[in-house]
């Protein structure tokens, strides 16, 4: 039977590099995700009641990725291994959240043991059809554009709006010399300096059963969309975007790798 258990603000759930021996489903109260990056702990999300914190540790076997820290008092259940594998047999919608999460895993393990796929696909398409294989906006009726929402990225990709014309459109950092080009190569590539906050292939943009939405591409930080994070320390690693403005945030709370965008 899962334990329950009290926690005050400043409390540690978890550090990084810490066995991942049980997942925590939070009652009340909030926790928020740290990662080290460099000298500096960069705060990349926040975990609410009815949500859940550690779960892909479990299931993935390794070692926790990042550090949990209470930021207020609250409560949660404390599941074995073995109890959250129970829970998801029983809980439909918990089940189809992690068998997506999985194939998204699945898939970027694919593409970079395959190379780039999206833009083999994109050549070969190309080369047959003598037309790009990413899907082109219908029509003129959707307006997509990505503004700086920061002086900071507005100095490195200029103030004018860009304006997405295929999908899926990939953002992510220019290669330091050395570094392999990353599985899929951006659309648009942005300057960073060590400690990296953006990664090479960081999120991408692409629609799905109608929708418009983000996906976190396993960056070391994530993504925040509309102060939902979503990425590896998480439970979703993709977020709907809505009608007019949506702020994504690349790499974490404060980071300069914030966007504005905007759907006409």
């Amino acid at each position: 039977m899962a334990q329950s258990i009290q926690f005050k603000s400043g409390d540690l759930l978890f550090r990084r590099g810490d066995a991942s021996d049980c997942v925590f489903w939070v009652r009340h109260g909030e926790i928020e995700v740290l990662r080290e990056n460099g000298d500096n702990a960069i705060l990349i999300g926040h975990v609410r009641g009815g949500e859940w914190l550690g779960e892909m540790g479990v299931i993935e076997g390794r070692s926790r990725s990042a550090t949990a820290r209470a930021v207020s008092d609250g409560a949660a259940e404390v599941l074995t291994p073995q109890e959250f594998l129970d829970r998801v047999s029983r809980d439909a919608s918990l089940a189809r959240g992690l068998i997506q999460r999985l194939s998204i895993r699945l898939r970027t393990i694919e593409d970079k043991i395959a190379g780039d796929l999206l833009l083999s696909t994109r050549e070969a398409e190309t080369s047959e059809n003598g037309a790009p294989s990413s899907e082109a906006l219908p029509n003129g009726n959707e307006r997509i554009l990505l503004t700086a929402g920061s002086d900071s990225l507005r100095s490195r990709i200029g103030p004018s709006p860009i304006q997405v014309g295929q999908l899926p459109f990939v953002v992510g950092r220019l290669p330091i010399n050395g570094e392999a080009p990353p599985p899929r190569s951006p659309d648009l590539s942005i300057d960073d300096q060590p400690p990296f906050r953006l990664s090479r292939d960081h999120f991408m943009i692409s629609r799905s059963q109608g929708r418009l939405l983000v996906s976190d591409l396993g960056s070391t930080l994530g993504t925040v969309v509309n102060g939902q994070p979503i990425g590896h320390d998480f439970m979703r690693d993709t977020a709907l975007l809505n009608h007019g403005e949506n702020r994504v945030v690349a790499g974490g709370w404060g980071s300069a790798f914030e966007f504005i965008v905007s759907i006409g």
